[in-house]
């Protein structure tokens, strides 16, 4: 992903390219890609949800699947899509 800061407008390389590598579409200013997503941070974000996140999933996922009375429920949510489609999905799950 690649930002044009001043105004906010992405661009994907690949799939929402701007005109010109590097600039922006609008003004022609440089587009810069933002620390959070270079390869380094969602390599370290992946460890973290693999090490931290991954057992909580799989715990409570377990535990709804038992049918105790006490157990919570579980929903897995896609996560895919516009942020409208997303927040339908979750709303459903919850309702």
């Amino acid at each position: 992903r690649r930002v044009h800061v001043a105004s906010g407008r992405t661009y994907h390389v690949k799939f929402n390219p701007p005109k010109t590598a590097g600039k922006d579409d609008v003004t022609g200013e440089d587009l810069i890609q933002r620390d959070d997503d270079k390869e380094e941070t969602v390599r370290k974000r992946l460890e973290v949800y693999q090490s931290q996140t991954r057992p909580l999933v799989d715990y409570y996922s377990r535990w709804a699947a038992t049918g105790d009375a006490n157990a919570p429920r579980y929903r897995k949510i896609d996560g895919t899509g516009s942020v409208d489609q997303i927040t339908a999905r979750a709303l459903a799950a919850l309702s």
